[in-house]
């Protein structure tokens, strides 16, 4: 099993707000082995594998990092759940979170600051552009808040990004023809799930998520 399967099963149960000691009666087994389980102490069984992905309503493969969707049933029940949106909303936003802690990581081994500096800036206009938008909701906001005018804002801040993204795929196709640097960078499910093992699960799901919107 990859390093990530008791990440994942500590952040499920996590996610479902239980503690271990909830969650090990539930499963029929010690507090100290769903512990040892979690801690990567210890491998479980493909049964007791089988156990887990039915109490967590995932799929095995999502346990053991083969794929990064969890399987839910075709009708998304949990999302039509009133119970269930804060901890979706949890769970969206530690994807994010983790997903920027794993650019960060990949841009501190190549180690070139413009690269960073692009993509800092590329991240910080995208996430303005949301404020100045959840702000236009309350009329009441004084638009003096920003120094900026309000007007065509959107179209300012779509101009920036896009220049900053023409400068990083510059830097970055330059860097692509050095081996010194395509080596630092390698990038697949079993990378990321044994070199970043505690952001691998939000990663994966960032990505196949992301996927699928793309294709619809």
């Amino acid at each position: 099993m990859s390093k990530s399967f008791g990440n994942t099963i500590s952040y499920l149960r996590k996610e479902k707000g239980l503690s271990q000691k909830q969650a090990s009666e539930d499963l029929g087994i010690s507090q100290a082995l769903l512990s040892h389980y979690e801690k990567g102490i210890r491998q479980c069984s493909l049964d007791f594998t089988v156990k887990l992905a039915d109490y967590y309503n995932v799929s095995c493969d999502f346990l053991l990092g083969r794929t990064a969707e969890r399987n839910y049933n075709s009708k998304n029940e949990h999302i039509n759940n009133e119970n269930q949106k804060p901890m979706l909303e949890n769970l969206n936003s530690r994807v994010i979170m983790d997903s920027i802690e794993f650019v960060f990581r990949i841009l501190s081994h190549i180690n070139q600051r413009e690269i960073t500096r692009d993509t800092s800036e590329i991240l910080m206009i995208e996430i303005y552009a949301i404020i100045r938008n959840l702000f236009k909701i309350n009329p009441k906001n004084n638009e003096e808040f920003f120094s900026t005018s309000n007007k065509n804002f959107d179209l300012q801040c779509i101009s920036m990004s896009q220049l900053r993204k023409f400068h990083l795929n510059e830097r970055i196709d330059e860097l692509s023809k050095s081996r010194k640097f395509s080596n630092k960078v390698e990038i697949s499910y079993n990378i990321i799930n044994d070199e970043y093992s505690d952001i691998a699960r939000s990663v994966l799901n960032l990505i196949h998520s992301t996927e699928k919107q793309i294709k619809k």
